[in-house]
Formats: C-alpha cells, sequence, structure tokens
C-alpha cells in the first residue's frame, strides 16, 4: 500500500506539535557556589582572619600615614608562655578580628641586637643578666623586663597600659576589647568591671584551650 507522501510530512508535523506542547521543554540550571577556604577552631568558630602582626618599622611608617592605636607583643625565643600565648589566645579568631580592628600588631623580640632610630635617638642592645635587652623594650616596658608582656600605646606613643603574663582568651577578649574602643578614656567614664559585666561576646560556642 503506497502511502501519500504529502499526508506522510503532515502527521509527522502535527505529532511533533503535539509532543512539544503537551510536554514542557527540559531546562538545565547551573548552580555556582562560591567556597571560602577557612579552619574550624576547637570552639566551633570558623577562623577566617588572623592579627596581622608586623614589624616595629613597617608600624611606624603605617602609623605616620594613618595614626592607630599600637599593642605590641614584646617576647623572647625562650619564654615558654609566650608561645602559649601565641597559640592560645592570639590565634582565637574573635580575639585576632578585635584586635586587627583597633590596633597595629606588633611582634617585638625583646633581646633583638639591632639599633633602632626612634623619637630622635637610637636605642641599642644592652648584654647582660640571662642575655641582654633591648632599650626600646625596656623604656615601654617601664624596666619590669618579665615576659609575655604586652603594651598598649596611644597613637602617638604614648603608654596606655602594660598587660603582664599570659592571659587566656575569656579575660584577653574583654581587656583588648575595653581598650580598642577607648572605654579606659576618663571622657567614657566607665571602668574595666563595669565594662566586662556588660560584655557580651560575638562567638557562638563557649572558648576552650587549643590543644
Amino acid at each position: 500500500m503506497k502511502i501519500n507522501k504529502h499526508f506522510t510530512s503532515l502527521f509527522l508535523i502535527i505529532f511533533l506539535s503535539a509532543t512539544a506542547i503537551g510536554t514542557p521543554p527540559k531546562t538545565t540550571t547551573k548552580t555556582v557556589t562560591k567556597t571560602t577556604k577557612t579552619s574550624t577552631t576547637s570552639d566551633g568558630n570558623k577562623n577566617e582572619k588572623k592579627a596581622q602582626w608586623i614589624s616595629w618599622e613597617k608600624m611606624v611608617k603605617l602609623n605616620e600615614k594613618n595614626p592607630k592605636k599600637i599593642f605590641v607583643d614584646f617576647y623572647t625565643e625562650w619564654c615558654g608562655w609566650c608561645k602559649v600565648m601565641d597559640k592560645n589566645t592570639f590565634e582565637d579568631p574573635i580575639v585576632s578580628e578585635i584586635m586587627s580592628k583597633y590596633f597595629y600588631c606588633v611582634k617585638f623580640d625583646a633581646e633583638r641586637r639591632d639599633t633602632i632610630h626612634f623619637l630622635n635617638r637610637n636605642w641599642v642592645f644592652v648584654p647582660g643578666g640571662r642575655s641582654g635587652y633591648h632599650q626600646l623594650a625596656a623604656y615601654f616596658m617601664e624596666n619590669q623586663l618579665s615576659y609575655p608582656t604586652m603594651t598598649i600605646l596611644t597613637h602617638d606613643y604614648k603608654l596606655i597600659t602594660p598587660l603582664k603574663g599570659y592571659i587566656a582568651v575569656p579575660q584577653f577578649e574583654p581587656l583588648i576589647s575595653f581598650y580598642g574602643q577607648d572605654f579606659w578614656m576618663p571622657e567614657k567614664g566607665k571602668s574595666f568591671d563595669d565594662f566586662k559585666q556588660q560584655y557580651i561576646s560575638p562567638r557562638s560556642t563557649p572558648w576552650v584551650p587549643q590543644q
């Protein structure tokens, strides 16, 4: 039996049209997921930001262009508690964020041997005792050479306060926030004890020490 070619073509057109109308076209949606590399600390907080530690010399140059309070960590190579402070306190993501927001963060080896020209004079290493000390470290530590010692300075290098010894995160976080937000200034009219009682930490889970 012969089939009319025109009839066959018409039938195919009708069939394909009906199929196209009855069946919705398949669409492909490409989903792009942006990932950010993060690490997670033992307290469950994502560690996306660490304090940017810089040298004393770099801080001075940056501070000339953009004045800011200064946090100086005076340490020595033999100081065990300095290393614990680094690991357990300074590397905490919340602490790091607060420090980076309000301060230039400086690492200063209190026994460094080079000469530093600062405030129109030369500061040098002084040998003696266990291994000696650097004059600039002794100046800001008020000649109380114990480690770790941290100092908080105004943008024009006036001492606000020294912080002595190892300080764990639960004590250090409100402390650095207090000085970072300038509540230490008389016009703010708030003591640290009052500030600490009202302080609310942004961390999502309680802090635990790094292992």
